[in-house]
Formats: C-alpha cells, sequence, structure tokens
C-alpha cells in the first residue's frame, strides 16, 4: 500500500521539524512527504529547502489549508494518502496501524485514529468517542475527522472534488460530510494514533470568528441535507456555539455560551448534551 503525504506548510518553522521527525519514525514507510508552502518567501523557501528528504511545492500567496491540501493531492503519486499539518505529531505506528486496519477491513475507502491533544507540558486529553463508521447524520453534526488523523483512497478525494476553498473553518467537516454522501465509508481506529497541539500561537478570537462563518458555510450549502435529517440542525449549532465561545473572550464569549445554553433549554435532543 503506497502512501503519499501531504502537509501544508504556513509559518510553521517552529514546529514543522517534530512533524517531519514524526513521519521519518513511521514503522510503515511512506513513499514521498509533500510539503506545499502555503504563500512562499525568502525565508520558508530557505527553510523548507534544509530537508533533502521531502517535495516541496511553492505557492505565490497563502490560499488556506483547503487549498494547499488539494495542491499536495494533486502532486502525490501514491493511491493512499496521509494528511498532516505541520504542527502536529504522529505516533511510531500510525500508519502501520492504518495499513492493517485497512487491509484487515477492504470495504472501508480510509480510516482515522483517536486523538490526543497536547502542549509543551504534555498530553492534555484524549478523544476516542467516535463513530466506527461515518454516517451523513454524524458529519452534519459534528468535526469527527482532524486531517492529521485521516488516511484516505487519493481517487475517492478526488471524485468529490477535492476540498472546497471557501472554507476556510470546518472544511475537513465538509469534506467528509461530502465523502458520505457519496457512499465512501471512513472507519476509526479507537486508539490515539495522533497528537493534535494545542497552543496559543494565534488569535484565539479570530479562531472563534472562523467557526461561527464556517457553521454558516456548511449550513447554507447543506441546507437541503440538514432539511432531510431533522434534529442535525440544532446539534450543529449548538456544538458551533460551544467550540467557538471557548476561543473568544469577554462579552462574545459569554453569548456564545448562552446562546449554546438557551438552545439546550429549548430543544430537548440537547440536553443530554449540555448538561
Amino acid at each position: 500500500m503506497q502512501i503519499s503525504v501531504v502537509i501544508p506548510f504556513y509559518n510553521d518553522y517552529d514546529f514543522f521539524p517534530e512533524a517531519l521527525a514524526s513521519v521519518r519514525r513511521q514503522s510503515y514507510q511512506v513513499a514521498e512527504v509533500v510539503v506545499v508552502n502555503d504563500g512562499a518567501d525568502q525565508k520558508s523557501r530557505q527553510f523548507l529547502g534544509q530537508f533533502d528528504d521531502i517535495t516541496v511545492i511553492h505557492l505565490p500567496e497563502n490560499s488556506g489549508s483547503a487549498a494547499a491540501r488539494n495542491v499536495g493531492i494533486i502532486a502525490a503519486v501514491s493511491s493512499w494518502i496521509a494528511f498532516l499539518d505541520a504542527d502536529d505529531v504522529w505516533m511510531d505506528n500510525k500508519l502501520a496501524m492504518q495499513v492493517k486496519f485497512l487491509k484487515d477491513n477492504p470495504h472501508f475507502d480510509g480510516c482515522h485514529t483517536g486523538v490526543c491533544t497536547f502542549n509543551q507540558d504534555g498530553i492534555l486529553n484524549t478523544y476516542l468517542n467516535k463513530p466506527g463508521n461515518l454516517k451523513i447524520s454524524d458529519m452534519l453534526i459534528d468535526t469527527h475527522v482532524l486531517p492529521s488523523a485521516l488516511m484516505i483512497r487519493r481517487q475517492a478525494l478526488l471524485d468529490i472534488n477535492l476540498f472546497d476553498v471557501k472554507f476556510r473553518c470546518k472544511q475537513d467537516q465538509e469534506l467528509t460530510l461530502r465523502l458520505a454522501v457519496s457512499g465512501y465509508q471512513v472507519g476509526f481506529i479507537n486508539q490515539c494514533l495522533m497528537k493534535l497541539r494545542r497552543m496559543d500561537h494565534g488569535n484565539t478570537t479570530s479562531s472563534g470568528h472562523k467557526i461561527l462563518a464556517g457553521a454558516w458555510q456548511m449550513l447554507r450549502k447543506h441546507r437541503n441535507l440538514y432539511r432531510q435529517y431533522p434534529g442535525t440542525t440544532a446539534k450543529f449549532i449548538y456544538f458551533s456555539l460551544m467550540t467557538a465561545g471557548g476561543k473568544m473572550h469577554g462579552l462574545e464569549r459569554k453569548s456564545c455560551f448562552m446562546l449554546g445554553k438557551t438552545m439546550a433549554r429549548v430543544f430537548p435532543s440537547l440536553r443530554s448534551l449540555a448538561s
């Protein structure tokens, strides 16, 4: 099973060496590592030029992670794609476990893994409570699949026209929703095989705004699907409000949490989520 690793890069100088090292340590060797330099300047060109075992594609302007991943997918030589963000880290057996899972379960077109969040002090939380086989209703509600945890057939991504570059947030949820709608099956390995970095190296309030903007895009683009699956709209809005609120401050934070709690009182299906 030949695998290409696609890594979008944008000013991730402090974390990229650790991410790349986790690829090099894999017990299952990859065919190539494609790094897409999303907004190339002299500094990033020189930095990435020091790594001689990667393929680097330089984009003249910053276009966002969705566009960068699409460029990497198109350029990849392998039948399978594994994504890794430049500030995340894989466990040493991550790809080997995914290859075994997919060989044991050939009806799946891809699989993702459990996630551990971490910072400079170590592991913070572990997330293993995910559906064993993603369904449309699951993907309408929440982001279950993180790119750094996903390995997928390249052809499946091409068949659904790749990531939607209009999304700057929730593009991973939107992609996996379209995979489910198109009949592609994504399984789940109930082990933490990927570490997601949690560190304030960006504007957290801006991240909250992006989450709400991405939620609005999801609702507009897939409004017909939300109508077909009663109850998913309220749950999706609730999760989006609570997640966005957690990344905001002051009145905006309070407003998101207040709206979420109000929804939980109005919609009985949300009460167990809010308890």
